[in-house]
């Protein structure tokens, strides 16, 4: 009988926040707000079910601008929603590290790790 073997992987370090943000999947238009976000995606409340593995865009304001990313919904539940971020440059990669910097300078540091 052979071994099995296990891949581990960390997963990135995810920060609580209060962030209001836009989706737009499958035609439709959603005020939702980000409760956690890490470099490779967030979490959302969603005030409606949709449909998991759809694509689209997640937008939010900071500092008068406009930050938008490509987005999947990796897992959908009735009032949350998980998005998996799609960056499509290396701006929007430099985009999301001075959002998260933001988001530790104002949250303390406080990282939810799970």
């Amino acid at each position: 009988m052979g071994s099995i073997m296990h891949r581990f992987e960390f997963r990135d370090p995810r920060f609580s926040c209060e962030i209001p943000v836009q989706l737009e999947f499958d035609d439709s238009k959603l005020t939702a707000r980000c409760t956690e976000i890490s470099y490779k995606g967030m979490k959302v409340e969603i005030g409606q079910p949709l449909r998991a593995n759809s694509f689209g865009k997640v937008s939010m304001s900071r500092e008068g601008q406009t930050i938008e990313f490509q987005a999947r919904f990796a897992y959908v539940r009735e009032t949350q929603a998980g998005l998996d971020l799609i960056y499509t440059s290396d701006t929007d990669r430099k985009t999301m590290v001075d959002l998260l910097e933001s988001v530790v300078a104002v949250r303390g540091g406080r990282v939810r790790s799970i």
